[in-house]
């Protein structure tokens, strides 16, 4: 979503200069893993996280994780992401979770959510890999399977494997009923990432109705030290807009 002004792998090295430490990929899938893991090697970043494969995209597919009958397609999509972050040298999976049809009971694609999950965890549990799961908002992403704070916090609940967390998303979870500073500390210990954008428009992180200052400290506070991922659309050029990372660096 940054510096998409230059070709995919040159962003590398622009995230470096403008002073990022690591990158987070999307669906970097069309792209040689192998040619990503020499460029972030070459400037000296971690290629944090990417998502796992949604399917077609433009058929409104979003993943497969709670998607009942899709369990085949499920498995190949995380062994093909397993396959492309060994190459890249990934080492975390947020685990899409997909539209489920209209009719689909809810008990049924809360099974098939947990099983897959579990089975995911299991083909993965191995020092330095981790899964995490993301609620999105209705507004932007209707139909999706995991909308809420709590409802991801029942699914890690029922789910129960050690690798696999909570991808806490600041712009989804203020859409998403706000009162950010109490689910930051209610979520604590279920938070293993974090992406940042300014609300309501997912811009720069420092416009918009959350406070952007405040949110540092509440993170710095619960005791967070894990990546904070800036997942925004720039309002103009991406460098344009860098000035908010100056007020990050008093909790780095």
């Amino acid at each position: 979503m940054l510096f998409t002004e230059l070709p995919p792998l040159a962003r590398l090295e622009a995230a470096r200069e403008a002073g990022f430490a690591g990158i987070e990929w999307l669906w970097p899938y069309d792209l040689d893993p192998r040619a990503i893991r020499r460029e972030a090697q070459a400037h000296g970043l971690e290629l944090v996280q990417m998502n796992s494969p949604a399917g077609d995209r433009e058929a409104g597919e979003l993943g497969f994780a709670a998607v009942p009958g899709c369990e085949a397609r499920f498995q190949d999509s995380i062994r093909a992401a397993l396959e492309f972050m060994r190459e890249a040298g990934c080492s975390q999976l947020h685990v899409v979770a997909g539209r489920p049809p209209q009719d689909a009971k809810a008990s049924e694609v809360q099974a098939t959510y947990v099983r897959n999950l579990q089975w995911a965890a299991d083909l993965t549990a191995v020092p330095g890999l981790r899964l995490v799961i993301e609620p999105l908002n209705t507004r932007d992403v209707p139909g999706y399977a995991l909308t809420t704070l709590a409802h991801a916090a029942d699914v890690l609940r029922e789910v129960a494997r050690p690798n696999v967390g909570l991808q806490f998303d600041v712009y989804h979870a203020q859409i998403m009923g706000g009162d950010l500073t109490f689910r930051l500390r209610q979520y604590a210990p279920l938070i293993r990432h974090v992406q940042i954008s300014g609300v309501p428009h997912r811009n720069e992180p420092d416009r918009g109705e959350v406070s952007f200052p405040h949110l540092l400290r509440t993170l710095a506070e619960i005791g967070y030290d894990r990546w904070i991922s800036a997942e925004y659309r720039p309002t103009g050029s991406t460098r344009e807009g860098l000035g908010w990372m100056q007020a990050v660096k008093p909790y780095l």
